[in-house]
């Protein structure tokens, strides 16, 4: 699951991403939204959103994210006093609110709890049912094993980067696969085969991997 961290005190987002990245998350850190807007150039599951930062309110963020495809899952992190910024975040669109000093162990559970809820996966013609693991294109079905489905929601969530055959392996299959590259190879033309959409826009890239371009 990728996050990212908006938060402009370094020590406490230091402390976030350590504790995230040993719960099993992948962090990423913004301490400005200038910088947080630049980050989100690649796609995240969930945002944890500081109301204060040193060029703007955290909620003006908020318009935005809600129109990423895949939508992250939106964290506000508020100080005790500010009731007014939590309503207004939670009426633009935020999904929850923490107050600071934030518990480490709450703020795991919510985005378990929050990234889980997220139902929906939409990119050109397909779209994803992440709870029923249902892939539709053009109206039809598309029947998918469990290895080409994740494999597909990893495409998906990391569109526009160029992704390495061992990296794949690594994060899809988990280091203790016992494959090879040419696993990844079978699987992705697989994809392809199934899916015009995964054929047309799911790109070879030379002696690195694949990269899904952005529709």
């Amino acid at each position: 699951m990728n996050v990212l961290v908006v938060e402009d005190e370094l020590k406490l987002a230091d402390g976030l991403a350590r504790f995230l990245t040993y719960a099993g998350f992948h962090v990423s850190v913004a301490g400005t939204l200038a910088e947080a807007k630049r980050q989100l150039e690649q796609p995240f599951d969930a945002v944890l959103l500081d109301v204060r930062l040193p060029d703007g309110e955290g909620w003006t963020l908020i318009p935005k994210l809600k129109t990423l495809k895949p939508r992250p899952a939106i964290i506000l992190a508020t100080a005790r006093g500010e009731a007014d910024d939590r309503v207004f975040g939670l009426e633009l669109g935020a999904d929850d609110y923490l107050v600071k000093p934030i518990v480490l162990k709450e703020l795991e559970i919510r985005l378990k709890r929050l990234v889980k809820q997220t139902d929906e996966i939409a990119f050109g013609d397909m779209t994803v049912d992440i709870r029923s693991r249902t892939v539709i294109e053009d109206g039809q079905a598309i029947r998918m094993t469990n290895k080409e489905y994740e494999l597909l929601i990893y495409f998906l969530k990391h569109s526009g980067e160029a992704l390495d055959r061992n990296r794949l392996l690594d994060e899809v299959w988990d280091y203790t696969y016992a494959g090879d590259t040419r696993t990844v190879d079978t699987h992705v033309k697989q994809l392809r085969d199934k899916s015009p959409t995964m054929k047309r826009q799911l790109k070879t890239v030379h002696r690195v991997g694949y990269r899904l371009e952005e529709i």
